[in-house]
């Protein structure tokens, strides 16, 4: 058998073992760094929506401050009222100041058809039906009833201050049914 001479570049045959076969790779091609900026349309997006979140629970937050406003301004001038009534002493006219209070209050707050017109048991009820408690009606806020047509009305002044501040703070909407009675 004849032998075939070796062609040393030939494709598909091994160089000689004194040839380095890594000198004839080539290097490593890195892919290009990441750009930060500008960002995908997706983080675009995702910016805008967070701001106009972020917007809109301001908005809402301003929004309930404001119509809360009346609450604050009452609360404060039910502290006026009581320090008042520290100075004089008298009872008829604390009671007398504390109702026209929580009656302008309730009118800020609701149709004046259904609030203006309430004096006595049915005023009591509002208070309890609007605040979802009965202490205007059991407790202590049963000395709003007759407390005008009384001499020496009686009443325990710290805890009905309390029950007003209560009442200022956590009135709601009454039910359309009992808006229409």
């Amino acid at each position: 058998m004849a032998q075939v001479p070796i062609q040393p570049n030939a494709p598909g045959i091994m160089p000689s073992p004194q040839a380095d076969p890594l000198a004839a790779l080539r290097d490593i091609h890195l892919p290009l760094p990441i750009e930060t900026w500008p960002p995908a349309p997706g983080w675009w997006v995702m910016a805008f929506l967070g701001i106009a979140a972020i917007l809109a629970m301001l908005y809402w937050l301003w929004h309930r401050w404001q119509a809360n406003a009346y609450r604050r301004d009452g609360i404060k001038q039910l502290d006026a009222i009581l320090k008042e009534y520290e100075s004089h002493g008298d009872i008829s006219r604390y009671l007398m100041e504390y109702q026209v209070l929580l009656k302008r209050v309730a009118l800020t707050r609701y149709d004046r058809d259904l609030v203006a017109s309430l004096s006595g048991e049915a005023w009591v009820a509002f208070l309890d039906k609007s605040s979802n408690c009965e202490e205007f009606t059991i407790g202590e806020g049963q000395a709003l009833i007759d407390s005008n047509y009384r001499l020496e009305p009686a009443a325990n002044i710290d805890k009905l201050s309390e029950l007003g501040r209560l009442w200022i703070r956590k009135h709601r909407d009454l039910p359309i049914v009992e808006q229409a009675a």
